[in-house]
């Protein structure tokens, strides 16, 4: 699934059946590559994360988690850990480990079950996921080409 068509989906807490917010960006990890959080629309003040593992399934129309506790505030989040909104990868610069810019992320190709990520996508190029080495503040490093 390409992380564009999950933006907008409805997170409903499978506990009371009520909708506890919208998906807005998510968060990445490398090795492997993985979604490692949601960052989401809600109806409070401040923006919230739910961590990949808290999600309960993904489906075709909306994100299921076990109960709104598990959605966490993104200030109570440290930047070191991989669901902070640093890692998300959505409109940073790609660069490879030798300094080469490789385009920027408009998109991410990932498993709505395993969270796993297949491929990072800028408008010129479509980079396996296993090349993903970190995100940061200011960009994405990726493995350089053999």
């Amino acid at each position: 699934m390409l992380f564009t068509k999950a933006q907008g989906k409805t997170v409903m807490d499978l506990k009371t059946a009520e909708t506890v917010g919208t998906v807005a960006a998510c968060t990445v990890a490398p090795s492997p590559a993985r979604l490692a959080g949601l960052r989401l629309k809600t109806r409070g003040r401040g923006h919230h994360t739910l961590s990949w593992e808290d999600v309960q399934s993904f489906g075709p129309d909306e994100v299921a988690v076990e109960g709104a506790d598990r959605i966490r505030d993104e200030k109570d989040i440290d930047p070191g850990q991989d669901a902070h909104a640093v890692h998300d990868p959505i409109g940073k610069d790609v660069l490879t480990e030798t300094g080469v810019r490789k385009g920027t992320v408009t998109d991410i190709e990932f498993d709505e079950r395993s969270g796993s990520i297949s491929r990072l996508i800028t408008a010129d190029e479509q980079i396996p996921g296993d090349a993903l080495l970190g995100v940061g503040s200011h960009a994405v490093v990726v493995s350089a080409p053999k």
